[in-house]
């Protein structure tokens, strides 16, 4: 349960923390606007007309004694001819992963671990541009009677 509602907080986050930034489109008569924010994965057959985009899935879990830590993934994807386009890609990258750590709760109680991966692969699928990042979160175990 606490899989799907972090999923959720963090797409409405993510949202909030990116509508300022506008990025450049494929669409002649819409060419800049901010990223389209997905949960779980961009629609393979419209990938390209959503871009710029952000898509934000679960990957993995491990339980302590009082703590589930829940790790994210975030796929960057931004469209840009020129080089700039790399820069613009690692701003974009920074501000979401700056955002977190600076708000540390994302909804009511998920707290961000202080633990983020990311990275630009070399070889990129030009004009595009893409990067991910992996970011931790602590939240309360379940009660495992809830589910009885």
């Amino acid at each position: 349960m606490n899989i799907g509602v972090l999923e959720i907080a963090l797409k409405k986050f993510v949202e909030e923390n990116t509508r300022d930034l506008l990025f450049l489109t494929q669409n002649k008569k819409d060419p800049k606007r901010p990223v389209k924010v997905f949960s779980g994965f961009i629609p393979p057959n419209t990938a390209e007309d959503e871009i710029p985009a952000i898509a934000i899935r679960f990957n993995k879990g491990d339980d302590a004694p009082e703590t589930r830590y829940l790790y994210f993934d975030l796929y960057f994807a931004i469209f840009n001819k020129e080089i700039e386009g790399y820069k613009e890609l690692t701003n974009l990258i920074e501000r979401v992963i700056n955002r977190i750590s600076e708000e540390k709760y994302i909804g009511d109680y998920f707290v961000f671990e202080d633990i983020a991966e990311f990275e630009i692969e070399d070889e990129q699928p030009y004009p595009f541009w893409i990067g991910n990042a992996r970011v931790k979160f602590g939240a309360p175990k379940p009660n495992f009677t809830d589910y009885r």
